[in-house]
């Protein structure tokens, strides 16, 4: 009788389950990819240079990088500048470039598969269904609070609160950075919308005026939190506290991302095409402050003072409580 009730109450809640299930391994993962980074990180580069040490002995690389660069100088030279891990013109924008155009190429693979394939239109429809059958859950209001987080009014908050804070602490080069992020990745995905034209699901749960590919809310979750990321990443010593900064701020864009599923605002596709185009312009800001950095223009040794700390803190304070607000105040389900 007692299997029988168990048996039953999984098979009615099969959505709610594989949604809870779904967020237990995500977080399990990114605990564990916190844990190895920290505990591995120092012995992995340790090992990796030791390693490249014993592999220049082996084949004799110094002698015969000697030997390239005087046979053929111009090359080597173009090379020297594209791998000088020193200059910000090396390996670090050669690095930048490349996962740009990576990421990119994977956003237009993506754009294809939506507009031809039917494999990937058959799985945003299928999770899209299963999605809807939550539209009476409690679980719900959780959600319609997390996807707040990526609102209009709520990022344009958090963009204020950014640039008076980078004002107030003198590093107002910072601001370029942040604006290209946040006005990049939002005109691009405006003119995606406008340009594929496709259809929000049957079953939407708040009301949405726009196009659905791609998702802006995931597109400003990566863009403008990846940022606000990488500057307290960037501000910090740390490596201790560097890494749960990211991986805080990954669960947060993973959670927006999700929301926008289950409250069927968007398909599957739509979110990853948002993580992408949002990854895009990430790099590009990073790429744009990290050269304002090597001209001199930002200053990451700023000592904070307890006031701008508690300004942090009081930000964040202020952004959670208008999300509650604007979640309980302005985002209806269509029920």
């Amino acid at each position: 009788m007692i299997l029988n009730l168990i048996i039953n109450n999984i098979e009615n809640n099969q959505q709610l389950i594989f949604l809870s299930g779904f967020i237990l391994f995500v977080l399990a993962f990114l605990w564990a990819l916190q844990y190895s980074l920290i505990k591995h990180t120092g012995s992995i580069l340790s090992k990796s240079k030791s390693g490249w040490g014993a592999l220049q002995n082996r084949f004799d690389l110094q002698q015969k990088l000697v030997q390239f660069k005087n046979s053929y100088p111009k090359l080597y030279h173009l090379l020297w500048q594209r791998l000088n891990i020193e200059h910000f013109y090396g390996l670090p924008l050669t690095t930048l470039l490349l996962a740009i155009g990576y990421v990119l190429a994977l956003f237009v693979g993506l754009v294809e598969d939506v507009v031809t394939a039917d494999s990937i239109l058959a799985i945003d429809h299928f999770v899209s269904q299963h999605m809807a059958v939550l539209d009476q859950s409690p679980i719900i209001d959780v959600f319609i609070l997390i996807t707040s987080l990526g609102s209009t009014p709520i990022t344009a908050l958090v963009i204020l609160l950014t640039a008076g804070l980078c004002w107030l602490v003198g590093q107002r080069y910072l601001i370029i950075g942040l604006l290209i992020t946040t006005l990049g990745s939002t005109t691009f995905t405006y003119l995606s919308k406008l340009s594929f034209q496709r259809d929000r699901p049957l079953d939407i749960l708040l009301f949405e005026q726009t196009y659905s590919f791609p998702s802006g809310h995931a597109t400003v979750a990566i863009a403008l939190y990846g940022f606000l990321a990488y500057l307290a990443i960037r501000f910090s010593t740390n490596f201790g506290r560097q890494v749960p900064i990211g991986i805080l701020t990954l669960f947060l864009c993973i959670m927006i991302g999700l929301s926008r599923i289950v409250l069927n605002e968007h398909y599957l596709s739509d979110v990853l095409g948002g993580y992408l185009v949002g990854t895009l312009w990430l790099m590009v800001a990073i790429s744009v402050t990290e050269w304002l950095t090597m001209k001199n223009k930002i200053n990451w040794g700023v000592d904070w003072s307890t006031l701008q700390i508690g300004m942090v803190w009081f930000s964040v304070i202020c952004v959670l409580i208008s999300a509650i607000i604007y979640a309980n105040t302005s985002q209806f389900p269509l029920l």
